[in-house]
């Protein structure tokens, strides 16, 4: 009823139609309500875009965190192949020192046998020698 009272033209139709102003105030209520409602979910979404903006802000610090982890975890991997494969490298010279060496010493082995039987012959011969010019 207040509100009928300050609105002029509303006064004049609650006395010929009482139901059209009900509906018309009612109307007006339910558009209140719904602007109410509009604003209090513009006011949710802009909350959630704030909660969203902090929240990117943040994975983005720690994407550049992690994309800088995962290049310097890149460059040592890169590193430590280069490593591995200098040392193995190094095995495979090794190794191939190794078989030289031990073929030489069985040359050696070989050759000092040689020698030695062939002073063994030497001296055989010699005493044989010795022996026939004696007797």
């Amino acid at each position: 009823m207040k509100k009928i009272m300050e609105n002029e033209k509303l006064v004049e139709m609650a006395m010929t139609d009482p139901k059209r102003v009900k509906r018309i105030l009612a109307n007006r209520h339910s558009a209140a309500r719904s602007k109410e409602r509009k604003t209090r979910y513009i006011a949710e979404l802009e909350r959630k875009v704030q909660t969203l903006q902090t929240e990117t802000t943040k994975l983005s610090t720690q994407l550049t965190f992690l994309q800088r982890d995962s290049a310097g975890l890149t460059n040592q991997n890169h590193e430590l192949r280069f490593r591995l494969q200098a040392m193995e490298q190094q095995a495979q010279l090794r190794d191939a020192l190794n078989e030289a060496l031990t073929a030489e010493v069985q040359r050696l082995k070989l050759a000092a046998t040689g020698l030695a039987d062939a002073h063994r012959a030497k001296s055989l011969n010699q005493l044989q020698s010795s022996t026939e010019t004696t007797g």
